[in-house]
């Protein structure tokens, strides 16, 4: 049978210390295999961009004006990536079809997914996980990506917290309101549950204040809402970064001993984000990176491989942290940066393998018979 499980089914099926032991597993794999030349656990995600229209539906000047930003464009984005996963026996197709706005605002460009109701006609957007199985060949599941995917990144970023950061850690600082803050923050807690204290920022006064309030009261922990990056920077012990910003969130020259940063907001192959100043992470004494496959996404970084800050040699990713081939400094006056630039089609089999492999366990999902999708050739 095909499965198809939906957004809430997974949300019953992976925990998130589920879902960042996946991965350790996951970067294992990657690590054993990345240097071999006959096999491939990954074909690096790849964007693809067309002109919109705002006049080609009724309701499309008003999709182009709605929501936060000058001078908005939108344009049509469809993103792919593809991996495998031996361990959990499967590989997975990830695609989504999606507007995304460009545009400006008081803390420099933006870029948004319309992904809250906000499309032409009210629709929801298409995001979704195919998995393989490796074993026959025959395709056994479609998940719907929104719940995993916040999982999944959440996941990745804490997976290099924990090996970048000193374990005794109080205070956080937090810059971005939304979903992907939201999830790296719990997450977070998780590998360093000793954190009593969150700053948060983001442009949005009332957004990063509701922010505030729902995970103080989720996480039973003193989330604070803060008017300015500076507040949300200095101080902390651990700087994250889940924001739509496409420009750096915060002054690098802030960046004091002790402290680990975390970005995830990453450009592609079209649009460059540099959410960290580069004058910060030329200052860091560790700098890792998820995935050294693709380098987009890691603009901050080869700007100070540019500049002569130092080069490539220097850079380690997730894989070989995880692996034990690199073991940085953690102590308490070093500063380090990890950077979760892109995602791989290999974290996608590994978390949509362990949820599929629950469903199956609890019967959960709708089934389609595989009758349906798979086909025998004639002589």
């Amino acid at each position: 049978m095909l499965l198809i499980l939906s957004n809430e089914d997974v949300s019953r099926l992976i925990t998130m210390p589920d879902a960042i032991e996946a991965l350790r597993i996951s970067n294992r794999e990657v690590a054993a295999l990345k240097r071999d030349s006959e096999y491939r656990l990954n074909r690096a995600r790849t964007n693809h961009y067309l002109p919109w229209d705002a006049d080609a539906s009724p309701d499309g000047q008003a999709v182009l004006r709605n929501g936060a930003g000058n001078d908005p464009r939108l344009l049509y984005n469809f993103k792919s990536m593809e991996g495998g996963s031996l361990h959990f026996g499967v590989w997975a197709l990830r695609s989504s079809s999606d507007l995304v706005k460009l545009s400006t605002g008081p803390y420099g460009q933006l870029h948004t997914y319309l992904r809250y109701g906000d499309l032409p006609g009210g629709h929801g957007y298409s995001d979704l996980i195919f998995l393989y199985n490796i074993h026959n060949a025959q395709f056994e599941a479609i998940i719907q990506a929104a719940v995993l995917q916040g999982i999944r990144v959440a996941a990745t970023s804490a997976l290099g917290t924990d090996y970048l950061c000193r374990a005794e850690v109080l205070r956080a600082g937090m810059f971005g309101s939304g979903w992907q803050a939201a999830a790296n923050l719990r997450a977070l807690l998780h590998i360093r549950p000793g954190i009593k204290q969150v700053k948060v920022f983001s442009p949005n006064q009332a957004k990063r204040e509701a922010f505030a309030r729902r995970m103080c009261e989720e996480l039973h922990i003193d989330v604070v809402a803060v008017d300015t990056p500076e507040d949300a920077a200095r101080g902390m012990d651990i700087i994250y970064e889940a924001s739509s910003s496409r420009t750096p969130v915060f002054d690098g020259r802030l960046l004091e001993e002790g402290q680990h940063v975390m970005s995830l907001g990453a450009g592609d192959e079209h649009f460059k984000r540099r959410l960290i100043d580069p004058v910060g992470v030329a200052r860091c004494d560790t700098v890792a990176v998820h995935s050294l496959e693709v380098k987009y996404g890691l603009e901050e970084i080869s700007d100070c491989v540019e500049s002569g800050a130092f080069d490539w040699d220097r850079v380690v990713d997730l894989p070989d942290l995880v692996s034990g081939h690199c073991k940085p400094d953690v102590s308490g006056r070093s500063i380090s940066f990890f950077k979760n630039n892109v995602g791989l089609g290999s974290q996608f089999a590994a978390v949509g393998g362990l949820v599929l492999k629950n469903a199956k366990e609890r019967g959960m999902g709708f089934e389609l018979p595989q009758g349906r999708v798979s086909q025998v050739m004639e002589r």
